[in-house]
């Protein structure tokens, strides 16, 4: 789907109160190798998540470093047969601390743009009670701005302490707007 189309798809979904507010913008830096890009939400032209390819990249790189430092773990032991390397312990482990930096980073806010345009492409086919209940992140987020969440359901939803922050930010941008009290996470 071209991104013009499923950013006209997902701005379509916003409440009443925050069309025209919320924006979804995205930008490909041509000249650079594998063409990195970048997507952002504003809401009142004020930024309000942004996911870039190359500050992702570097953060992340810099992350694993130092994870892998701090864990002792060197690099996989060379083998003729990449079956054996791939299959070896080192490899395990690097590869769990990778899914563990990535983990940390999307709990900071920090994301891959194709973490945003894999959740738009996705979100369009979700029933609203999927998407208040969907594992990815940003497709709970943006539930929040969905017209399809009422006004009684979103004042029964309740937030725990291990809602992720993005989660809590655009529940209490909902609330906002719809002049609601929200509950503080508990």
């Amino acid at each position: 789907m071209q991104w013009s189309k499923t950013k006209s798809t997902i701005e379509s979904f916003l409440c009443k109160k925050l069309k025209g507010r919320i924006k979804v913008h995205a930008t490909v830096y041509r000249k650079f190798h594998d063409r990195p890009s970048r997507v952002w939400i504003t809401l009142d032209k004020k930024e309000i998540v942004s996911a870039s390819d190359i500050s992702y990249a570097v953060t992340y790189e810099k992350l694993y470093q130092k994870m892998q430092k701090e864990a002792g773990l060197k690099g996989i032991p060379y083998n003729e047969n990449w079956e054996v390397m791939f299959n070896s312990k080192e490899y395990q482990k690097l590869e769990e601390l990778s899914d563990d930096a990535e983990k940390l980073m999307m709990n900071q806010n920090m994301f891959e743009s194709y973490h945003i345009y894999q959740a738009f492409m996705r979100y369009s086919t979700l029933s609203i009670e999927e998407a208040i209940h969907s594992e990815n992140v940003l497709i709970r987020a943006y539930a929040m701005l969905d017209r399809r969440l009422g006004k009684r359901r979103l004042t029964e939803l309740d937030l725990t302490e291990d809602t992720h922050p993005l989660i809590a930010d655009f529940y209490k941008i909902r609330c906002d707007v719809e002049g609601i009290q929200y509950k503080e996470v508990q």
